[in-house]
């Protein structure tokens, strides 16, 4: 099993980001071990939204995972500077294969393939 390190969009261009009707539960592992809930509200191929039960320092390595209707997705994220008291962006640093083929087929569902 292959881990992808994400490739970032061409500037100007961003990924096809999907906004959740719903937030679906995420676990965000800090490097301390300490796990830390939220909510993922927003996701791409290349990061996502969340809404942690506590805001990280920017720049934080996470682990996280995330189940979708085509399985669970796990990673490592930077997490990013905050955009509200409660709502932090985080882009991914890298991804197992299978987890990449699981997210890029959740936003299939929802806009056809991504190309």
């Amino acid at each position: 099993m292959g881990v992808s390190q994400i490739v970032q969009p061409k500037p100007g261009r961003r990924a096809q980001r999907l906004q959740l009707a719903e937030a679906i539960p995420i676990v965000l592992r800090r490097q301390d071990g300490q796990r830390v809930p939220g909510k993922l509200q927003c996701v791409s191929m290349t990061g996502g939204l969340v809404a942690p039960a506590s805001i990280l320092p920017p720049g934080s390595m996470v682990r996280l995972i995330f189940v979708t209707p085509k399985g669970p997705v796990t990673g490592t994220a930077e997490m990013l500077r905050p955009v509200s008291w409660t709502e932090q962006p985080f882009r991914f640093a890298a991804i197992p294969d299978s987890g990449k083929h699981r997210l890029s087929a959740v936003i299939e569902m929802v806009y056809g393939p991504t190309g």
